[in-house]
């Protein structure tokens, strides 16, 4: 009865493994700006790699910390029309950073790309980030 048990759990879980990941995966990265403290890049979008990153800003850890879980809009400069994300979980570690939660994006085209995502921090290249 174990062993069937055993078989039938891990079939469930093999055939689901997409409802346990994200839709987008990425990386974020440190910026200078006063409240949008970090830009999140998705480049990856249900498996598929993105021709070009798609880049949100996010808040700062004290913003984040005012909002928790909820959605805020990402300025845009580009071609597309509006954008959000909704952080859900951002953990900093000795050996790595992560971040996760949601987003929609909205293109000018009417076109539009939403769901889950997470990312990896990464370090700017030329040494430590230092803002002045």
């Amino acid at each position: 009865m174990l062993g069937r048990t055993s078989a039938a759990l891990c079939a469930l879980l093999m055939s689901s493994a997409h409802a346990f990941g994200a839709d987008a995966t990425g990386v974020f990265r440190p910026t200078c700006e006063p409240v949008f403290r970090y830009l999140l890049d998705i480049t990856g979008f249900r498996g598929h790699q993105l021709e070009k990153p798609i880049t949100l800003q996010v808040l700062g850890d004290c913003g984040l910390q005012l909002h928790p879980k909820q959605w805020v809009d990402s300025p845009r400069n580009d071609d597309i029309k509006s954008s959000r994300i909704q952080v859900l979980r951002l953990s900093h570690h000795w050996w790595r950073s992560e971040m996760s939660g949601n987003f929609e994006i909205v293109f000018t085209e009417g076109r539009e790309m939403a769901g889950s995502f997470k990312a990896k921090y990464v370090k700017p290249p030329g040494g430590p980030f230092i803002c002045e």
